[in-house]
């Protein structure tokens, strides 16, 4: 099974309906991503998400509103419009979303920004060795 994180931008609003046969919350919204070159088309997503985590995506995924999300990846084959054929269409299935602070245009303050690391995270193996004198071979 695979899993995602995406970060992404809802374009539409999501969708809720429910099932036919156990009325089962069903919310369905399409997300944007930056293309990678300018001039290129902006890629969509069409998003997927069951039960309580359907309402959940309702009340705070807005249009516009930018977001995180995480799940699994997977294609789904549909009749072609001409009728001739499939064709493959990704979709992606939520399993969380975390919905993203809009960036403000004033700098963060002392306290918010992430400090510095004061000390790297591998350490300098090199400062516990003797001179070079000291090599066994």
């Amino acid at each position: 099974m695979n899993h995602c994180l995406l970060e992404a931008v809802v374009q539409e609003a999501p969708r809720l309906r429910y099932t036919q046969e156990d009325q089962t919350p069903v919310a369905e919204m399409l997300v944007c991503f930056e293309p990678l070159r300018e001039g290129d088309p902006q890629p969509t997503l069409k998003v997927t998400a069951w039960r309580d985590l359907a309402t959940t995506v309702e009340q705070q995924a807005q249009s516009g509103r930018k977001v995180l999300l995480e799940g699994r990846l997977m294609m789904r084959s549909t009749p072609r419009p001409d009728g001739v054929g499939m064709q493959k269409q990704a979709e992606f299935i939520l399993s969380r979303l975390h919905p993203l602070q809009i960036q403000t245009s004033q700098p963060a303050s002392p306290e918010e920004a992430i400090p510095a690391a004061a000390q790297p995270l591998v350490p300098d193996s090199t400062s516990d060795l003797g001179s070079e004198d000291d090599i066994p071979f």
